[in-house]
């Protein structure tokens, strides 16, 4: 019975790291995060790296470039 019980805590340990992740992006923590409990985190943070950053974080590269 703890076998599963781990199984289930690395799981969401590994979503929130993957929602982290995603914080900067389009989708944002929340969304990363539950793309990673409907989904595998690590399906999730694929989808990630094929996202674009957000707008918001566009701009403040930009800014700082000049």
């Amino acid at each position: 019975m703890v076998l599963p019980l781990a199984l289930l805590s690395a799981y969401l340990v590994f979503s929130i790291l993957v929602g982290l992740c995603g914080s900067q992006r389009r989708l944002g923590f929340t969304g990363t995060f539950l793309l990673a409990l409907v989904i595998t985190p690590i399906l999730a943070l694929v989808l990630i790296l094929i996202t674009g950053p957000s707008r918001r974080v566009q701009m403040e590269r930009r800014q700082r470039s000049r």
